[in-house]
């Protein structure tokens, strides 16, 4: 209730107490990791999450994961953030917000590794940029367009079975896909 209604003092006092009279009582520190998000200080908040889920290590607390995927998020830890919330997704599947969340990080994560790989292959660093494509291809392994970038880069590194493999992959994911098609005839 103090934490609801705001009194973030006297709520981390009674949360502080409970965990002293009952030390592995891993809900009122799942409590004080959101008594430090309401305070905006995410850091303070993660290893309050992170004890909580190990006192809770039998039966993951689907609240104490989702405050560490908020936490994560806010000190900008997506990847990581994303992994808390898929795991509280799995814990508890009835989540259908969490699910448009986890999409959204995922396609967010997907697109700045895109972003990384074309930026590296621009300038050359073309072992990077085989790097952050599979990468991305790890989050996203039904996206055509990053096996047919993937063997571009391949392609200048002149490993010519690698990007026969990656545009035939891309051609199979989206065989209306004319540019990897006419790519795999060029290699051939």
């Amino acid at each position: 209730a103090f934490l609801q209604s705001g009194d973030l003092k006297t709520a981390e006092r009674e949360f502080a107490v409970a965990l002293k009279t009952t030390p592995e009582f891993y809900p009122a520190e799942t409590a004080l990791g959101y008594v430090e998000l309401a305070r905006k200080d995410a850091r303070a908040a993660l290893p309050h999450f992170d004890r909580a889920l190990e006192l809770a290590a039998d039966h993951p607390d689907v609240s104490a994961l989702l405050g560490r995927g908020e936490s994560l998020l806010a000190l900008n830890r997506e990847s990581d953030a994303l992994a808390a919330f898929t795991a509280a997704l799995a814990a508890d599947p009835t989540l259908t917000d969490l699910a448009q969340r986890i999409e959204v990080l995922k396609f967010r994560h997907v697109e700045q590794g895109v972003a990384r790989a074309r930026d590296a292959a621009r300038a050359g660093r073309l072992d990077e940029a085989v790097q952050a494509y599979t990468a991305a291809i790890a989050t996203s392994p039904d996206s055509a367009f990053l096996y047919r970038e993937l063997a571009a880069v391949e392609r200048q590194k002149e490993d010519l079975d690698a990007a026969l493999e990656h545009l035939r992959k891309s051609a199979a994911l989206d065989p209306t896909d004319a540019r990897s098609l006419a790519q795999i005839g060029e290699i051939l």
